[in-house]
């Protein structure tokens, strides 16, 4: 499992984190961050520890989908109409709520 993939497809998301104008997304900007920081600081331990990489691959791989799905609905909720903002807000709260606490529950397994 190459760990540099990872870290190459999250880059476009960390120029958005630090390109973003504060306003109405601060939230979900901010929830970026901290799953994009913890998601890094996993790859960073992992990357010393083949082993336990290998070990985690699938977690790594739905926290790696989960903070593109999150980017994903964040870059939609800028762009579409009014009238879907709603329906945006939800998927986010849902991810937000379910997928992104994930990344520090890995986060704190392979501290441990």
């Amino acid at each position: 499992m190459d760990l540099r993939y990872y870290v190459r497809e999250n880059k476009h998301i960390m120029t958005f984190v630090q390109q973003a104008i504060p306003g109405v997304i601060d939230k979900y900007v901010g929830t970026l961050d901290y799953a994009t920081a913890r998601f890094n600081t996993i790859l960073l331990k992992l990357s010393e520890d083949p082993l336990l990489a290998d070990k985690h691959r699938h977690e790594i791989d739905y926290c790696f989908r989960t903070i593109q799905t999150f980017y994903e609905d964040t870059k939609r909720y800028l762009m579409w109409p009014y009238v879907f903002k709603p329906i945006i807000t939800l998927k986010l709260l849902w991810t937000g709520k379910v997928g992104i606490p994930k990344i520090k529950n890995l986060l704190q397994k392979i501290d441990n």
